[in-house]
């Protein structure tokens, strides 16, 4: 009877091997990823184990990776999407099946080292994926993967502070005409680039997109798509609308900032998104914001401070110090300083300012901590991939030693120095651009420092005027709360453009002229200099301004400062001169050394800014003084690297 069992159990195993097909070349080749055919998958393993001559492990193991990545198993989705790109790898020769999936591979292994925190990794991945969208454009009818690669590339490069390489990646997404037809997509891109239009102070570009996004969200349509959140098309519109009302208030158009701020609000409150679960705590303060705004703008001073104050109390209670805190409470301090300075409580204004500044300090801190950390474990990974990948060729080249006894061994020996060669060279790789990363940050810490040292400065002004009860307390501190404002968002940026760095200087200027002491000041521009497109290091002009006005003119009436922008004669950099008519660089130094007895922090900062820059771009970035023989005045000569843009 046992005989008879086991005899019954093989002939069927036998007919299920025989009866199962043996997928075409062309099967293989056209299957969609559609969830209907997923039973597939298991006949192109089988079809591909039997016919040695199919070609398909490309997308087999991509298909598999999809199917983890959906369930959320990330660890197999990786892993499946990493045999996919080697089976791609290893073709001699393309092939059609291959090179028309292999994009989906490297954006899901892209992905996964995205949210594993290796984003140089992830940028390097994703970027192969692109060039491959490029070289085999999908078909028209299809759903185009290269919109979630360029996405994903955007997300990175904001991450890491890239905003023009981030906006440039949302502006090739929505140049793809594949996605013209899924209006979800357009609405969200055109909301992303608003986004990052203003951040860059773009502010009519940004405009252009809120507001089309907004008109393309009077389509109903949107409403009866049970794919598409209804939330989400309601909180989209109180974002833009936000966003909107906060460029009329840089722009000074309060009318259509309260405006927006009402639209908000109402779709705010009538769709009872406080409700929402796609809204975190944190996010559903930022219309409230907008309403304390509202009520300052009916002159409903103490409900305002109480509104706003309620947000600030929230944000207080614990730091997470991300991003879009940081905007947050940035808005929130701005609106209540607007109320404070209304109400006449200038020592509220003045402690909020203050409070401010020591968030962004320590967020600035933070941010550098974590890049440098992050970079560091970059490095590491990188040389662990290194190490296994050496060992691998090592065993290969054993394994052939053993097999090939017959094999001269002076050439052993020229394939192990190769080898050794090889792995010097792609040491010393990782070295540099470990090291290049690392100076980029030395260079944002040491701007981080300059922004107190500007504003203990500022305080003693602010000090001086309120001992002598200045009437000109209230208009120093509203114009210095912008002017710090414009100081701290370029600080961020490794580079700003010609024309923002000379109108910041501009803005300085005019504040210690009418507030500090009367002196005239001219700024001169070679008109050869296109300033838009010309980008160079923030914060290098105006501590040596600001050394021209306290040691330089300080001592005289009829004071002058002259500002002269040129490119120096071998066209490498940008020369700024600025030129007073003081006491003269080496007696207001000595002034300077008497009353103080060691060196300014502001001077110690730029020297070592000035070394880095450098040591980076192989020019010769510095300063130069030049003085008057007769000690009536000075000239200092500052020479920055530029790129452009």
């Amino acid at each position: 009877m046992k005989q008879l069992f086991f005899i019954l159990v093989l002939i069927l195993t036998s007919f299920d091997s025989y009866s199962q097909e043996i997928l075409s070349q062309h099967t293989i080749d056209t299957i969609s990823f559609a969830k209907t055919n997923r039973p597939y998958i298991s006949k192109i393993k089988y079809s591909l184990n039997k016919d040695k001559s199919l070609k398909g492990w490309t997308k087999y193991y991509t298909f598999k990776s999809y199917v983890h990545l959906f369930k959320l198993e990330n660890d197999s989705a990786l892993s499946n999407a990493h045999k996919a790109i080697k089976a791609y790898e290893s073709l001699e020769q393309g092939h059609p099946g291959a090179d028309g999936i292999a994009h989906k591979a490297y954006y899901i292994k892209g992905l996964r080292e995205y949210f594993a925190t290796r984003p140089l990794t992830a940028l390097q991945t994703l970027y192969r994926g692109l060039e491959l969208t490029s070289q085999y454009p999908e078909s028209p009818d299809k759903k185009s993967w290269r919109f979630y690669i360029l996405e994903r590339i955007s997300y990175i490069h904001i991450d890491l502070g890239d905003i023009d390489l981030a906006l440039r990646a949302r502006k090739e997404a929505f140049r793809d005409s594949i996605w013209a037809n899924y209006r979800f997509e357009v609405i969200n891109n055109r909301l992303d680039i608003g986004y990052l239009y203003k951040h860059k102070k773009k502010y009519d570009s940004a405009k252009v997109h809120f507001n089309e996004a907004l008109r393309m969200y009077k389509d109903t349509i949107l409403l009866d798509n049970d794919n598409y959140d209804k939330d989400v098309f309601f909180i989209n519109q109180v974002r833009a609308l936000d966003a909107l009302g906060d460029i009329a208030l840089y722009q000074n158009q309060k009318d259509s900032a309260y405006n927006n701020f009402s639209k908000a609000n109402k779709i705010f409150l009538d769709k009872e998104l406080i409700n929402s679960d796609l809204l975190s705590s944190k996010s559903k303060l930022s219309p409230l914001t907008s309403y304390g705004y509202m009520l300052f703008y009916q002159d409903n001073l103490n409900e305002s401070e109480t509104v706003l104050n309620r947000v600030r109390d929230s944000l207080r209670k614990k730091y997470n110090y991300t991003r879009d805190e940081r905007n947050l409470y940035i808005r929130v301090c701005d609106f209540l300083n607007k109320v404070y300075f209304k109400q006449g409580a200038h020592e509220k204004s003045t402690s909020i300012l203050s409070e401010l500044n020591e968030y962004l300090i320590t967020y600035h801190e933070k941010s550098i901590a974590k890049q440098l950390q992050l970079y560091a474990s970059e490095f590491e990974l990188k040389e662990k991939d290194a190490s296994i990948s050496k060992l691998e060729k090592i065993t290969t080249q054993q394994k052939t030693i053993i097999k090939q006894r017959n094999i001269i061994n002076w050439v052993i020996i020229g394939l192990f120095l190769s080898f050794l060669i090889l792995g010097v060279v792609l040491f010393r790789q990782n070295k540099l651009k470990s090291k290049y990363k690392t100076t980029i940050l030395e260079q944002r810490l040491l701007r981080s420092q300059l922004n107190p040292h500007f504003l203990f400065n500022s305080l003693g002004t602010i000090v001086s005027l309120t001992s002598n009860e200045s009437k000109n307390v209230i208009p120093y501190t509203l114009k210095l709360s912008n002017l710090l404002r414009s100081i701290l968002e370029n600080s961020r940026e490794e580079f700003v453009s010609l024309e923002e760095e000379i109108q910041t200087v501009k803005d300085y200027l005019e504040l210690q002229s009418n507030f500090s002491q009367k002196f005239n000041h001219v700024v001169e521009i070679d008109p050869e200099l296109n300033v838009q497109n010309i980008l160079v290091p923030p914060m290098f002009i105006q501590p040596f301004v600001e050394n021209a006005i306290e040691h330089g003119i300080a001592a005289i009436t009829n004071g002058k400062i002259i500002l002269k922008f040129i490119m120096d004669d071998n066209k490498k950099l940008i020369k700024s001169s600025i030129i007073d008519n003081g006491i003269g660089y080496t007696k207001g130094q000595e002034i300077k050394d008497k009353n103080s007895g060691y060196e300014s922090l502001s001077g110690s900062i730029l020297k070592d800014r000035f070394k880095i820059y450098s040591r980076s771009f192989k020019v010769n970035a510095r300063f130069e003084v030049l003085e008057d023989t007769d000690n009536k005045g000075s000239r200092v000569d500052v020479y920055l690297p530029y790129i452009l843009e």
